[in-house]
């Protein structure tokens, strides 16, 4: 016999119900103005509360920033994971759109994604903890790679032993023991060159015209499938 569901209190409900103000607010003044503009005062005047109450959420700017970290990689992670939920659609067309995910995330939230990557003030958080959501997309990513060389003869090591060990270390931290070296460095240096790819179109460096960064990220997705099918 299962016990019934207990009821959420009243007093439950409206810690929760604020709580996601909290978020929802945070994020609006970050959207608009950058993670500096963000403090208690400010998101007190946005909620029409005083700020002595915001504390009873969070004990501290940064705890909420912190708190704020954590949301943004999970909502990262989540968008780059449901780009391929339910995808029949071969490996390498599942990365293309996982890193699609990733640059259509950046894109749409411009601040929030420099709030994670970029150089941070000294007052928000610059360690994120061991592990965080992102890693899920990260070995999602190595899975989708992994399956794209499981289709082919191709040598799992890189040729230098040492840098096959450290990969080998890396990917047991992702929790993919596993996974044979150059599927690790074909994913590492995939997600580092489209992360710089995307943090340079969002410094305006693509702006002109005359280089489009979806050409270029096909161009490395194109590069890390041939290193592992070559």
């Amino acid at each position: 016999m299962t016990n019934p569901p207990q009821a959420v209190s009243r007093r439950e409900r409206l810690r929760a119900q604020t709580l996601q103000e909290i978020e929802d607010t945070s994020f609006a003044i970050i959207d608009a103005e950058g993670v500096h503009a963000l403090t208690i005062a400010a998101l007190a005047r946005g909620m029409a509360m005083s700020a002595p109450a915001v504390y009873r959420y969070f004990p501290s700017r940064e705890a909420l920033v912190a708190h704020l970290v954590t949301l943004s990689y999970r909502q990262l992670a989540e968008a780059m994971s449901g780009a391929v939920v339910g995808s029949r659609r071969a490996p390498r067309a599942r990365v293309q759109l996982v890193v699609a995910a990733y640059r259509d995330w950046a894109l749409s939230h411009r601040r929030r994604y420099g709030m994670l990557f970029a150089e941070r003030a000294d007052d928000v958080p610059s360690q994120e903890p061991a592990r965080t959501p992102l890693d899920e997309a990260m070995a999602l990513l190595i899975d989708l790679l992994a399956a794209v060389q499981n289709s082919t003869p191709s040598a799992g090591t890189t040729g230098d032993r040492v840098l096959d060990g450290q990969l080998r270390h890396w990917a047991r931290s992702q929790d993919r023991p596993d996974t044979a070296p150059r599927v690790s460095t074909a994913a590492i240096l995939m997600w580092t060159r489209v992360h710089g790819i995307v943090s340079l179109e969002l410094t305006g460096v693509f702006d002109h015209g005359t280089l489009e960064a979806q050409r270029l990220i096909d161009l490395e997705i194109d590069n890390a499938v041939g290193s592992l099918t070559s």
